[in-house]
């Protein structure tokens, strides 16, 4: 575009070549720049780079290929009527920016576009003559069209004199630009690329969010004592051990208060003065001797409720994180299963049973039986006064469950409005570069802050609530102190006790209602704490969609590796309302390399998923040598299956473990091995630790192309029947990629039944069917010379990949 500076930085030289000054770098040092011509004049890094990227380009040698049973070029008829020159339709015209003339003649294209033309295979160098030309007739034989049908139809298209190509481009000085054509094609006759196909029914979205919504409402009651008891059954010595402990300790309680009553009764006894002294000395050194067993009751109690609590929180952890890998892949798109979530619950939600149930019960006992050796004090000092004071429990109770009422009523939706307020600072601090790069700091900082003002505004009004609620229960415990307090002076007026008496049971009593107050004071915290309870469970029992444990299962001794999909409808658990295959059927037969090409969104990395069986298809089946999948064990499924993926999966450990991961009964030799077919044992050899090098958190200190070969290793020591590749060089560098494809190219050659997901012709050379996706259907289905002898949607997506021969003409 002009007015605007651009700065590229590309894995793929065949973006630049246009570019008006190219820098190479290479360790932190600007080694060359210059013009694409200039670079490759100079012969020196960029076009080392250059020659890695070609080289990637052209098909691996296959000794099991004839190399004289190559399609010929067929030449239409009409040939001649068809011109590869721009043109004049305003739709067709290029912007500014693709009009930039270039001064710069490639060097040596025409060698180039002779072995990376579609319709050409590059035979073996001794078949090749020196001048580049192509082989004689004799060596060529005419390939056979197949004439299919399909159900969608795309437009016509011109087809391609490649011999006119050529003598054109001789003839042209000015090249065009490497712009794919589907950036120029006509939208009114090409479906978008983000098109979807939408159920028939147009309330989905609603029934989606009802069924989301019911789902919610189902799972809101909070866990029983029971099944908390339960958790912690297999620590029942240490729960015996503690409530003695608690126990002891509540009671002392109690006999405590009582003793003060005596000693405030001591003090009454003026006239002798001696026999004070001994009483008071008495009391004193009981109520020393009391401390000592309090300090033995207090650390049997907490030793040992610690213990089972620990004990506790790992084993809700390890059921939870169990649990969660124990469901299918479905469940992880929910937005509330995200991995940062997960593992916010893995770590506080299993702290907070432990914290609700055994550091709760600790206190629990001991506040029951300090009330109840309290009521059994009072009724044996006085039965009347105690049965006052035991009429006074249920006000005391009824205050404590109103404040618990209310803090029940306004804590909701406080805990998910700090976790959507914390949400936006993680994903601000996570992309601080794009924050920054976008001077986005401002934006950022007035959603957090409109996110603390909802905070605020909830926790004012909870506060006034809790404010209210809790005057109101210390209003019932004075009231009932004032209450005692007027009934023991009645009694004393009336001679039904005296003075002393009086005294120690308002003591008593006056301990025992603050350990009856005591447990209901937990309620805030334990109602704070109820999501995270409900979450637990919620983990824990639920039941997954796709079991991967069960017993009645299939587990076949011979995989033959025939995988078909019949008639398959889908679409994701978090987008219901987007159908992502419609009605489609593949089949690969056992043995067969099959090749999925398609655009973004086309369903490509979908057939991946249902053949791994992280998803079900909604309609359909999947099978695999004539049996449904969901007839067969999902782990002896998964085990007869290697995954290699554009983004390698590398754990933050050693490189041996990373390969070993696919088998861990697997010897050195058979490790080493692997890594040698996949092209990594030279690099891992050369590492200061060798193969018990870490490579960081997400394997950070390797290059995306060693990354990948360690995962191709990982698939080579699995040694599955079934391989499912999806795009798995399409993120490398240039230098790396050619290695890489040379792993991936003995895997292929290898007699498994291969599923490729690929974007470079270089793959499809070798395959025994390319099959072509659009909008979740089949459009194309061949071998590559069919496919490129068709002209439609293939060579438009490979279009970039085919070099130069290509580019003077523009599909319509």
């Amino acid at each position: 575009m002009l007015g605007r500076s651009t700065i590229i930085i590309a894995r793929r030289l065949s973006l630049i070549r246009n570019a008006d000054y190219i820098a190479v770098m290479e360790e932190g040092q600007l080694v060359e720049m210059g013009t694409h011509d200039e670079l490759l004049s100079l012969n020196g890094l960029y076009a080392e780079l250059l020659r890695c990227e070609e080289a990637a380009k052209l098909p691996k040698r296959m000794p099991v290929r004839n190399y004289k049973e190559i399609a010929t070029f067929q030449i239409e008829k009409d040939s001649s009527s068809h011109s590869f020159k721009e043109p004049s339709s305003p739709k067709m015209m290029k912007s500014p920016s693709l009009q930039r003339i270039s001064n710069v003649s490639r060097l040596s294209d025409a060698a180039f576009n002779m072995q990376e033309s579609p319709k050409v295979h590059s035979p073996p160098p001794e078949k090749m003559l020196e001048n580049g030309q192509a082989l004689d007739a004799t060596d060529k034989e005419p390939s056979i069209r197949r004439q299919d049908s399909f159900e969608m139809r795309l437009p016509e298209l011109p087809k391609i004199d490649v011999q006119s190509v050529h003598q054109q481009m001789s003839n042209d000085s000015d090249p065009e630009s490497p712009v794919s054509p589907l950036l120029t094609s006509d939208p009114k006759n090409e479906r978008s690329h983000s098109q979807t196909f939408s159920r028939p029914d147009s309330h989905s979205d609603d029934v989606s969010v009802k069924t989301r919504e019911t789902k919610g409402a189902q799972h809101q009651k909070p866990p029983s004592l029971r099944k908390l008891a339960e958790l912690s059954f297999a620590e029942w010595l240490y729960a015996v051990l503690g409530s003695i402990g608690a126990a002891i300790f509540g009671s002392f309680n109690p006999l405590l208060a009582y003793v003060i009553g005596l000693v405030v009764t001591a003090y009454y006894r003026i006239d002798d003065r001696h026999h004070l002294g001994q009483e008071v000395n008495k009391w004193c050194l009981i109520i020393g001797c009391m401390g000592i067993v309090t300090v033995v009751a207090n650390f049997l109690q907490h030793f040992y409720f610690g213990i089972m609590g620990e004990k506790m929180t790992e084993r809700v952890r390890r059921m939870m994180f169990t649990a969660m890998l124990r469901n299918e892949v479905g469940w992880f798109d929910d937005e509330e299963n995200s991995a940062d979530n997960l593992s916010m619950r893995l770590a506080n939600d299993a702290t907070f049973v432990r914290a609700a149930f055994s550091n709760r019960l600790s206190i629990f006992i001991q506040d029951s039986v300090a009330v109840i050796v309290g009521l059994l004090i009072g009724a044996l000092l006085h039965w009347r006064l105690a049965l006052v004071a035991f009429a006074t429990v249920p006000i005391l109770c009824v205050s404590a469950i109103a404040q618990k009422f209310w803090l029940d009523g306004f804590s909701r939706g406080i805990q998910e409005m700090h976790r959507k307020a914390s949400l936006v600072l993680e994903d601000a601090v996570r992309n601080i570069y794009t924050v920054v790069a976008f001077c986005a700091g401002n934006k950022v900082m007035e959603l957090y802050r409109l996110q603390l003002k909802k905070i605020f505004k909830k926790s004012f009004l909870q506060g006034m609530a809790i404010g209210f609620a809790f005057g109101f229960s210390q209003f019932l415990l004075f009231a009932c102190n004032a209450l005692l307090l007027w009934y023991t002076a009645i009694c004393v007026k009336r001679g039904y006790m005296d003075l002393s008496t009086a005294l120690k049971e308002y003591m008593v009593f006056s301990f025992a209602t603050f350990a009856l107050v005591e447990p209901f004071g937990l309620a805030p915290y334990i109602l704070k704490r109820r999501k995270s309870l409900i979450s637990v469970f919620e983990i824990i029992e639920r039941v997954p969609k796709i079991d991967p444990d069960e017993s009645s299962a299939l587990k076949p001794p011979n995989v033959y590796g025939s995988i078909e999909l019949k008639n398959v409808d889908f679409c994701y658990p978090s987008r219901p309302e987007v159908l992502v295959l419609s009605n489609f059927s593949l089949k690969v037969n056992g043995g067969q390399t099959v090749a999925i090409v398609g655009v973004s969104g086309s369903g490509k990395s979908t057939i991946i998923s249902l053949i791994e069986r992280f998803y079900d298809p909604v309609a359909g089946q999947v099978l695999l040598d004539g049996r449904d999948l969901k007839l067969f064990n999902l782990r002896w499924l998964r085990s007869h299956l290697g995954l290699v993926q554009q983004e390698p999966i590398i754990f933050s450990t050693t490189i041996r473990e990373n390969i070993i991961y696919a088998r861990h009964n697997a010897t050195e030799a058979e490790m080493k091995e692997a890594a040698r077919i996949a092209n990594a044992h030279h690099f891992i050899s050369s590492l200061p630790h060798g193969y018990d090098t870490h490579v960081g958190m997400r394997g950070v200190d390797l290059t995306p192309g060693q990354k990948q070969r360690i995962a191709i290793a990982r698939v080579v020591l699995k040694n599955a029947p079934i391989l499912l590749l999806d795009e798995a060089s399409s993120s490398i560098e240039s230098e790396s990629s050619r290695v890489v494809q040379e792993a991936l190219d003995t895997l292929i050659m290898g007699n498994k039944t291969t599923i490729l997901i690929a974007h470079r012709a270089a793959m499809m050379r070798h395959v025994d069917n390319i099959v072509v996706l659009n909008g979740g259907r089949i459009v194309e289905e061949g071998s590559h010379d069919t496919l490129v002898a068709k002209n439609g949607l293939y060579v438009r997506l490979m279009q970039p990949h085919f070099g130069k021969a290509l580019r003077p003409h523009r599909l319509v």
